[in-house]
């Protein structure tokens, strides 16, 4: 019996810009027509100055992942205390659960912040636990290499390789960043039930999932949904290069659950929304204030 894989068209996404200090690339859920669940959001952007205003976030994990190509730090503030910069090549998933304040900006001058940020759903058990925040500096990110291949296994396993910290995020997921060169293709097994999401970054690659192929440029992505039988456990990605491509993938199992958005704020029902929409508006996220020319947090307790 073969592997059911369902694989998207090419999406191209939406341009956004904010002034002259911020452009994106901006993806939502809808248009994989469920094949990127749990993925909600995807934003590639490039910052040079600060943009958003403290703002709530629930039920899902807000997650920035820094390039590193980007040139300094985007400083991050969230209700909960903490405080610091995300570097080129970091990682800082900030898992909201019930809801907390959070903002991130670049400080300083001569920055430019380029960066993913991806909203990761989370599920129903687990949309009213306590907020908390995973950070992982550039450093301690595991890589898989082989000729023409570079792949920083920024969360989950991939070829073997396994980065330990994903054990405290909040449900598996896989996130990679890859570099191919020479024609060298990648290879990477998606467990059964999860599903991904392929976005080139630069350059053009040709995929193969289980018999399905499509061509895909730069500025573009895929959904691919994969429902292996139950003799099975995995089905298999195949990326192949056309010259040196730059691409991230984002995998976790399905949640395959109603999802109810208001804005940063994605739950199951739109009575939880309203729920979260009061909890926040009495104080319950906590809040951050301006002070000296910073952010400060303002604990609930």
């Amino acid at each position: 019996m073969r592997n059911q894989v369902r694989v998207s068209a090419p999406i191209a996404g939406h341009d956004m810009a904010i002034s002259d200090v911020f452009q994106a690339k901006h993806f939502g859920e809808q248009e994989f027509g469920g094949l990127i669940d749990p993925v909600v959001m995807l934003d590639h952007f490039h910052m040079t100055g600060p943009t958003f205003e403290p703002h709530p976030h629930a039920g899902i994990s807000a997650v920035t992942y820094m390039f590193e190509d980007a040139i300094g730090a985007h400083v991050n503030y969230d209700s909960l205390g903490n405080h610091g910069p995300i570097h080129p090549g970091s990682l800082h998933w900030f898992a909201a659960g019930r809801g907390a304040v959070h903002t991130e900006q670049p400080e300083g001058d001569g920055r430019h912040v380029h960066a993913l940020q991806i909203f990761v759903n989370l599920p129903a058990s687990k949309k009213f636990d306590a907020p908390y925040a995973v950070h992982v500096e550039a450093s301690d990110i595991p890589e898989f290499k082989t000729p023409g291949v570079r792949v920083r296994v920024v969360t989950g396993h991939s070829n073997g390789v396994q980065a330990e910290y994903t054990a405290q995020l909040p449900e598996p997921f896989t996130l990679l960043d890859g570099f191919l060169s020479d024609a060298t293709p990648f290879m990477h097994a998606l467990p059964r039930g999860w599903n991904a999401m392929i976005y080139v970054v630069s350059g053009k690659l040709r995929l193969e999932v289980d018999g399905e192929e499509r061509a895909l440029a730069t500025s573009t992505a895929v959904g691919v949904s994969v429902a292996v039988d139950a003799a099975a456990n995995e089905a298999v990605i195949r990326l192949a290069p056309d010259k040196e491509t730059h691409f991230v993938m984002l995998s976790g199992p399905a949640l395959n659950e109603p999802l109810v958005k208001h804005g940063p704020l994605v739950m199951n029902t739109s009575e939880q929304i309203n729920d979260r929409i009061r909890a926040y508006q009495r104080g319950a996220f906590g809040r951050l204030e301006r002070r000296e020319g910073s952010w400060v947090a303002v604990l609930v307790g």
